[in-house]
């Protein structure tokens, strides 16, 4: 082979290389162009499921301590009433237990209450079961403008009476029960100050 036809292969075969490895060259610099674009769009896409999941992670415990403090407060408000229940059936049980000297004393003091509510003219209202305490409560209140009759038939209540104006139109419920269910709110907020220590 001549030295024009060796050089000319050299020259060809230089400008191939060349020209193979400025491909090379900038096939590698779109490689690395791609793998950085690849990584920071990586990099994006973690960070944003990392900051949507802290978003998840931080709503999900919301609503978990939500409900756990519902469920805290729902308990305590079944602990209040349960104490005021107990209140009200041992206050019930107490009153059962009263003697009759007891019971007549605080059967005038309730009909007191009543009279000053309906007026002189009324009708007492009482349990079969009280109606000696009240009837004898009645005569001692009767007196000077008080003129109170007490009702033949007897009420359903452990105690206490009701007082109604002579046609029946305007009364008022001054038994046991009543009173302890008029008390109920004042006696639940007590309770629920001894149960939260305020």
């Amino acid at each position: 082979m001549s030295k024009a036809a060796t050089d000319t292969l050299q020259t060809v075969s230089a400008e191939f290389e060349a020209e193979v490895l400025s491909d090379l060259q900038a096939g590698r610099d779109q490689a690395v162009q791609s793998v950085q674009a690849v990584r920071k769009e990586t990099s994006e896409a973690v960070a944003k499921a990392i900051e949507g999941g802290e978003r998840q992670a931080e709503s999900v415990k919301r609503q978990i301590i939500g409900a756990a403090e519902l469920e805290v407060r729902n308990a305590q408000l079944r602990s209040l009433e349960t104490a005021v229940n107990e209140v009200f059936d041992s206050a019930v049980r107490r009153v059962s237990a009263l003697s009759d000297s007891a019971i007549e004393s605080s059967l005038t003091g309730l009909i007191r209450e009543g009279i000053e509510v309906i007026g002189p003219r009324a009708v007492v209202h009482c349990s079969a079961k009280q109606r000696k305490a009240v009837s004898s409560a009645v005569r001692k209140l009767n007196k000077g403008p008080v003129r109170l009759t007490v009702d033949e038939k007897g009420i359903e209540t452990i105690g206490g009476v009701i007082l109604a104006s002579p046609n029946g139109v305007v009364k008022f419920d001054n038994t046991f029960e009543a009173r302890l269910e008029r008390m109920r709110p004042t006696l639940r907020k007590e309770v629920a100050g001894i149960l939260t220590g305020s």
